[in-house]
């Protein structure tokens, strides 16, 4: 494999933070007309495409970005295996006029939704998930040289590695003066498993962050994803070994977290998902008899620790032409199928063509809409053993009653005047408060045509009207034109107002603000909020849970278990025999009697309480403290305790031989897990549950979930 290289007569170099001066490039390509120029700049803030467009087609410019002049020097004599040398840091990087306008004008159409008023940590939320969903990791890399995967090229094919990656999100924020570093090194502390990512500095904080690995967990079907944005630095740099001469080391001591939590806060706050389209996660279906259809991931959700898929569908007719879309819902991930593909990883054996003739067969549609759903269930007949078994016709496919029942999202189809369809998908049950006035969220989709291409885009829109019930076509041509939505996502962050009766479009000032996108979010400010608004439950120390399970019992008046009526359940302080109503005693004092009864092992003659002497030992106490460590750390990176992972953690981690029989006593009914879920959500300011945790009910049912392989396999996908 060779390097690209060029050769050129005269170079201009600008050095960091000197202005461009497109003047000067002029005056230089009149006085040397034939000459090829090289201009050489550090990034391209202050540069735009209309500039280039200045020049001529002799002049080529380099963008040094990652690819400065300190590790040319490190790297630029190594050869690597594919026969590449390290020259390529400096000719990787120089592109041709057209090449640079086209990388310019992509640039500035992302950035042309960025808020100049947002904090930096907004603006990285912004340009990194524009990149993690816009551009897709290229299953032929190993084909490819330097100079299209590890360069701003990915900007233009779509396609990159984890260095194209790295050097794309770091031109950004040096475009934005958010200081940026672009970092080589390895996965493995060996020194293997080449790889590159960035960190960024915000308010003399310095965050890791790994664009290409949520990329990849995003094309796994995860939407949502920020996990390597805000991972924990003790699991980020077990995977992240910075190559000797980076500026950065020490990991551990040097970095910053941003927790999770603020991550999803201040995404929802500045309105980044309220317009996406869905490039990365559209799949092309043929059926055996020649049809054909397009099918799109809009989304995913867990329910009841059940993954589910949302799917923008569309059939295609003979003559090209498109008949009316479709919401459709499955727990079959096709994004997972599109990945494959990509890669050339292995497909079970008939499963792609299960997806195109059984799921998503027009017979199968048709009978999951007269079952007054749009749940067209799975692909996997089994789930038992570790043979896949699918179905072999859609009368085989299970659609209960209690999933069904899961997707009845009043939905809509539009046509304007001009042929143009879209689907609208109401998502609130109910009309909810914003500054005290019912609005109604809308999905909107479309399938638009961008240069050649069908691309489905999505708009999420809030109004105080129905607009399901609104039959006038001005209403569709106009108050729901496609350049409209459009606008209001980056005006008002998606609030449309209404359309009133005389065909006025009407807003509520207090919606606007409430709704805009422009308002500055950072870190400090979250924080200082979250501190105000303190979470309503402390997870008590080992001392406190002693001191509760001691001083309280917990009873029932009727003979209900307290399974099958939680609510019934009381405290009473041991020696007064006084009822508590405190709901933070009451959840705590609960707790405390659960480990109590699950630690608590064995009995001894004169115990205050059985079990208290192996409850709360020394060794009880280092388990406790682990438990809760692997506890808070799952409800922050996941938003649920992950009882299968902390059941694994604690058996590969922990000395104490009771320690897996604990664990499976805590867990081991859905009222104790959602209860214990409930308190460390509370803890950390959560009150709504979003998920349900997994009961382990038994040893045995709980090894079978933690240490079957065909299940840690499952997990790790």
């Amino acid at each position: 494999m060779k390097t690209m290289k060029y050769d050129y007569q005269y170079k201009i170099t600008f050095k960091l933070n000197e202005p461009f001066d497109i003047n000067y490039i002029k005056n230089v390509c009149n006085q040397y007309p034939d000459a090829k120029i090289l201009v050489e700049v550090q990034n391209t803030k202050g540069i735009t495409s209309s500039m280039i467009r200045q020049l001529d087609s002799n002049v080529a410019i380099r963008i040094a970005g990652g690819y400065d002049e300190d590790r040319i020097r490190r790297r630029g004599n190594i050869r690597f295996s594919n026969g590449e040398t390290g020259e390529y840091y400096t000719s990787a990087v120089i592109y041709t006029r057209n090449e640079t306008i086209k990388i310019l004008e992509e640039i500035e159409r992302i950035e042309s939704g960025l808020n100049r008023n947002w904090s930096d940590i907004q603006k990285l939320l912004y340009v990194y998930d524009r990149l993690k969903t816009g551009i897709m990791y290229d299953p032929k890399f190993e084909h490819k040289l330097s100079s299209e995967i590890r360069s701003l090229r990915g900007l233009i094919t779509k396609q990159t590695v984890c260095a194209g990656y790295a050097m794309i999100l770091k031109e950004f924020m040096d475009r934005n003066g958010i200081n940026c570093e672009y970092v080589e090194g390895y996965t493995k502390s060996d020194g293997t498993g080449g790889h590159a990512w960035n960190i960024v500095n915000i308010d003399d904080k310095k965050y890791p962050i790994d664009l290409t690995w949520d990329n990849n967990i995003f094309s796994s079907g995860k939407s949502k994803s920020f996990d390597w944005l805000g991972k924990d630095i003790s699991t980020f740099s077990r995977k992240h070994h910075p190559a000797p001469g980076e500026r950065t080391q020490d990991y551990e001591h040097t970095l910053s977290q941003i927790e999770p939590q603020l991550v999803k806060q201040i995404y929802s706050q500045t309105g980044i998902g309220r317009a996406r389209d869905y490039r990365s996660t559209t799949y092309y279906g043929t059926r055996k008899d020649g049809s054909r259809f397009i099918v799109a991931q809009i989304g995913d959700n867990t329910i009841n620790n059940t993954n589910y898929y949302r799917y923008y569908y569309v059939e295609i007719s003979k003559d090209g032409t498109k008949q009316l879309p479709l919401i459709l819902y499955s727990d079959t991930n096709v994004t997972h199928l599109v990945d494959c593909k990509n890669f050339g990883k292995p497909i079970p054996p008939n499963y792609e063509e299960t997806i195109d003739n059984i799921l998503f067969s027009k017979e199968n549609i048709a009978d999951s809409i007269a079952k007054k759903t749009y749940y067209i269930g799975k692909v996997r007949k089994s789930e038992v053993g570790n043979k896949l078994e699918l179905v072999s016709s859609y009368q085989e496919i299970s659609k209960p009653e209690e999933k069904r029942n899961l997707f009845v999202y009043p939905t809509k189809r539009f046509t304007r005047s001009d042929g143009s369809v879209f689907i609208a998908q109401q998502m609130f049950d109910a009309p909810r408060k914003a500054k005290d006035i019912d609005v109604m969220r809308y999905d909107i989709f479309e399938m638009v045509n961008e240069n050649g291409k069908d691309v489905l885009k999505r708009n999420s829109v809030f109004t105080e009207r129905n607009f399901f019930k609104d039959t006038r076509q001005s209403m569709v041509d106009d108050y729901l034109s496609r350049e409209r939505l459009d606008r209001k996502v980056d005006e008002t962050g998606g609030y449309i107002g209404y359309y009133d009766a005389n065909g006025i479009r009407t807003y509520n000032p207090d919606l606007v603000k409430f709704f805009g996108t422009s308002r500055k979010v950072d870190i400090d400010s979250l924080n200082r909020q979250n501190k105000q608004t303190k979470p309503t439950i402390q997870i008590p120390n080992f001392s406190e849970l002693k001191s509760l399970a001691s001083t309280y019992e917990i009873f029932m008046d009727s003979k209900d278990s307290f399974e099958s009526d939680a609510s019934k359940i009381k405290v009473r302080d041991i020696k007064t025999g006084q009822i508590q109503t405190g709901p933070s005693i009451i959840d705590k004092a609960i707790f405390a009697n659960i480990w109590l009864t699950s630690a608590g092992l064995k009995y001894f003659e004169d115990e205050a309480r059985p079990g208290e002497n192996y409850a709360f030992n020394e060794l009880a106490e280092e388990l406790y403290n682990t438990i809760c460590k692997e506890l808070l750390t799952s409800c922050r990176d996941k938003g649920v305790i992950d009882t299968v992972d902390l059941l694994r953690n604690i058996e590969n981690n922990n000395s104490y031989k009771y320690n897996r029989e604990i664990i499976v006593n805590l867990f081991r009914s859905p009222y104790q897990t959602e209860m214990i879920n409930k308190l460390f959500l509370q803890s950390l300011g959560i009150n709504q549950p979003t998920q349900k945790p997994e009961p382990l009910y038994t040893m045995s049912y709980a090894g079978e979930l933690a240490f079957d392989d065909e299940n840690l396999s499952a997990r790790k996908r």
